[in-house]
């Protein structure tokens, strides 16, 4: 009786084990599945974003400052990192010689115009009231020598001087001759005035002299440089006391506030993106953190050289951490 008591208590036992074992094996198949499900939710997630365009962030707007003259840096007063507004001061030179060849051309215009003005002017009557006394005065000396070399002529004719008492009367006679001349031609060019050649002349003279003082007067204007666009200092290639010469790079600036995105798209997605369509953006300088942005133009020309099809891109939202020249990729849901 005892054996068949044991007997049953043993089998009652291992029903219940078997079927708390069956109970527990149904809960961790259920949590299994529900871990496979939160998997396959997940890949889901990560696969309805498809990368498919690779790029670089740009500032839409930026300057590269050159000098126009050759000149010593005066003074520089920015620096890398440094913020600047349109129109502030960056680079002074040393423009001493500039400034000294811009009073040696308006010294120049002032002489020229006074010229001119002297011709236009005219002539003052008592210039011609003097000019006429001159004139008449070399007349009656002329005629007073011409009568006396034609007397003495006639005495030489006769005997009664030597030559060199004529040679002496015909000398006189051809300088006073020229001395009256003279004084005729003056007289005349003052009753005229000056001839139409001579006016045009000193215009052009004044003209010459004029742009000369405003060369001078540029690149003396030349002798600072301001900032063409707001922003901030990116790279600067120049120390003060240094030669500045014309054309090389001294100061870039970039303006953040027009940063953008310059990305090439394969041709086969040109139909599932649109100007104002919403993007994904990773950059990879910044792997922690996704931005989002928005297309603003596509291309309608594909590059000749990689095939592939411009497209910019435009932040939705304004960033510190975004700076020109880091690399991006760009997706899209699907």
């Amino acid at each position: 009786m005892k054996k068949n008591i044991l007997w049953v208590m043993m089998i009652v036992l291992l029903v219940t084990s078997t079927i708390a074992g069956c109970s527990n094996s149904k809960y961790d198949s259920t949590n299994v599945d529900e871990a496979v499900n939160v998997d396959k939710t997940v890949n889901a997630q990560d696969k309805d974003i498809t990368y498919f365009m690779s790029g670089k962030v740009q500032a839409d707007e930026s300057a590269v400052i050159t000098s126009k003259i050759n000149a010593r840096v005066l003074n520089i007063s920015v620096d890398v990192g440094s913020t600047v507004n349109q129109g502030d001061n960056l680079i002074t030179f040393d423009s001493k010689d500039i400034q000294a060849q811009v009073g040696q051309a308006q010294a120049g215009v002032d002489v020229a115009q006074a010229n001119l003005n002297k011709i236009k002017s005219g002539t003052r009557p008592e210039q011609i009231e003097q000019s006429k006394a001159t004139l008449e005065s070399a007349k009656a000396n002329y005629d007073n020598a011409k009568v006396n070399n034609t007397r003495n002529k006639d005495v030489f004719d006769a005997g009664g001087i030597p030559k060199s008492e004529l040679d002496k009367s015909e000398t006189t006679l051809t300088n006073v001759e020229s001395a009256y001349k003279s004084a005729q031609a003056a007289f005349d060019m003052l009753n005229k005035g000056e001839t139409a050649e001579s006016i045009s002349i000193s215009e052009a003279q004044v003209k010459s002299a004029e742009a000369a003082l405003n060369t001078a007067q540029v690149q003396l204007q030349n002798g600072a440089i301001v900032s063409p666009i707001s922003g901030v200092v990116s790279a600067k290639n120049i120390n003060n006391g240094e030669l500045a010469t014309v054309g090389a790079p001294l100061i870039s600036i970039v303006n953040l506030d027009t940063i953008m995105i310059n990305a090439y798209m394969p041709p086969t997605f040109i139909n599932k993106i649109a100007v104002n369509q919403e993007v994904t953006i990773k950059v990879s300088e910044i792997p922690d953190k996704e931005f989002k942005g928005e297309i603003s133009v596509i291309d309608s020309v594909i590059d000749s050289k990689n095939k592939n099809i411009l497209v910019k891109i435009k932040f939705k939202d304004k960033d510190p951490l975004l700076k020109p020249g880091m690399f991006v990729e760009i997706g899209i849901r699907e």
